[in-house]
């Protein structure tokens, strides 16, 4: 993608963000900016009959520490679609323990799981 794409976060993903330590909550803004300016891209969410219907997300992992499974997720959608794409939407961002920032994203966005 190499339009500049506006970012927009969902009601309650600067709330994400802030409740996590400083170091990974800088780590997380980082790497929307990246995604953004397309420096960097994520693997595409399905409908997975644990979580629901994401498959229109994207989801990232990081971790500061590169030697270990990363802790950490942010998902993320294009808008309109990624084809037609003019602006990157911040759905959820957190840990990946109990798959909370998936199921925080699927009530942000207004799904039910399966």
């Amino acid at each position: 993608m190499t339009r500049k794409l506006k970012l927009i976060k969902l009601p309650g993903f600067d709330q994400d963000v802030h409740a996590l330590p400083r170091q990974i909550a800088l780590m997380a803004l980082e790497r929307l900016v990246f995604i953004r300016d397309g420096r960097i891209r994520g693997e595409r969410l399905d409908d997975h009959p644990t979580t629901g219907d994401l498959s229109d997300c994207y989801k990232l992992y990081f971790d500061p520490n590169p030697h270990r499974k990363p802790r950490y997720r942010l998902v993320y959608r294009y808008t309109p679609d990624e084809i037609e794409a003019v602006a990157l939407e911040a759905v959820a961002g957190g840990e990946r323990e109990a798959l909370s920032v998936y199921l925080q994203a699927l009530e942000r966005l207004d799904r039910r799981g399966g």
